[in-house]
């Protein structure tokens, strides 16, 4: 028998025992002896059930499993919902979650989204699970993956500069050129050794890229797929941001300037006088820390054949290090470019998440999907004395 059964029975015989005593009270008399046995009687009935209500919540104590309440919901799938978006379908519920998350990030930076599939770049964990017993819950972790790819793909990080994300507006970061301080005699009133500081402002620039993925592999269902097409669009933000930051670019109030801005490439071969010049600048500026070369493939080519003297059969750029500092290289640096410096002093900033515009027919005749990426980034050195710049000789 089950416990609402017994209960309903308790509840009877507990009114058949208050009617006995009703009945007694309102002709103000005592319980005859019949009705005094058939009260407890009644008492005795009530007492059983109550250990077989207190019997059954022990048993199903004891076997209690926790069990998942709320829906569990499936991992968020970018390859779907570009499919689902392409098609006129609408999103499956995860990915609404995830877009809100996004939508919500760019709104919090101060910035408007107009593609259908926004991904939130930091996304860290979501609530999905559930009661796992009482007032408890699971927090299941299920990062999107993208934050990580990109800092990581990105040569400049590597190389020591700053990746800053979830900014707010602009941004003024201070620059830090040295203290005052000085020699006093003994009774001379102290100067201050307040250093001087500069800002450094950043303001969101958008950043836009295209890709176009076939609709046979936005079919695809495996997760080898979708990290291929997470890796494109990580490509594509990186590729785009380091041409720019690495380029000759003047700069404007929609693209950050680039590191090789102003310098014109040089007249004559480059030789081991010139490497230790561009050290030399450095340290005349004071410039410390955690060196390193960033060049173009073209100008890594040239430092790995060019010999340090005259037929010493040493070169400029032995191993991967130039004279002892470290040597990175990348196609996004332009023509022969060079860049040295301390690249802790260059900050990158990010805001918002991914704006991701589905077109489903600028390439239909190609059974295409058109992917428009539109992404925030600002960058700019701390300190424009940190970095050497030059381009070698065509």
């Amino acid at each position: 028998m089950d416990t609402l059964t017994l209960i309903d029975q308790k509840e009877q015989l507990r009114k058949k025992a208050e009617e006995l005593i009703a009945n007694a009270e309102k002709e103000i008399r005592k319980l005859n002896d019949g009705e005094a046995l058939e009260l407890n009687h009644l008492k005795e009935e009530i007492s059983n059930i109550d250990s077989q209500i207190k019997q059954i919540e022990e048993e199903t104590k004891r076997n209690y499993k926790p069990q998942i309440k709320n829906k569990t919901m499936e991992k968020f799938s970018l390859l779907k919902a570009i499919n689902d978006v392409a098609n006129n379908r609408q999103l499956d519920e995860r990915a609404q979650e995830v877009v809100s998350t996004g939508v919500a990030e760019m709104r919090k930076a101060g910035l408007s989204c107009g593609g259908q599939i926004v991904l939130p770049i930091e996304e860290r964990a979501d609530i999905q699970a559930t009661v796992a017993t009482a007032g408890q819950e699971n927090v299941a972790e299920d990062k999107l993956g993208i934050l990580e790819p990109l800092r990581a793909n990105l040569v400049l990080v590597q190389a020591g500069a700053s990746y800053m994300t979830g900014l707010i507006g602009n941004v003024s970061i201070p620059a830090y050129s040295g203290s005052n301080v000085t020699w006093a005699g003994e009774v001379t009133e102290a100067t201050e050794g307040v250093g001087t500081f500069s800002e450094v402002n950043l303001e969101p620039k958008r950043l836009t890229a295209k890709i176009d993925v076939s609709k046979q592999f936005l079919m695809q269902d495996s997760n080898s797929a979708e990290e291929m097409l997470k890796r494109d669009i990580v490509a594509a933000i990186s590729n785009k941001l380091e041409a720019t930051i690495l380029g000759a670019g003047a700069g404007s109030a929609t693209e950050p300037k680039g590191l090789l801005n102003g310098v014109t490439a040089d007249t004559a071969a480059i030789t081991y006088k010139d490497i230790v010049a561009m050290e030399a600048e450095l340290e005349d500026a004071n410039v410390r820390g955690d060196i390193k070369y960033i060049v173009s493939p073209s100008a890594k080519a040239d430092l790995k054949t060019t010999d340090k003297g005259t037929d010493t059969g040493k070169y400029l750029m032995e191993g991967n290090e130039v004279n002892g500092y470290p040597v990175l290289c990348t196609s996004a640096v332009a023509d022969k470019g060079v860049v040295m410096g301390n690249f802790s002093d260059y900050v990158i900033g990010q805001w918002g998440g991914i704006d991701l515009t589905i077109d489903p027919y600028t390439q239909a005749a190609k059974g295409k999907v058109r992917l428009v990426i539109n992404a925030y980034f600002d960058a700019k050195p701390r300190r424009e004395e940190a970095f050497v710049t030059k381009v070698l000789k065509a």
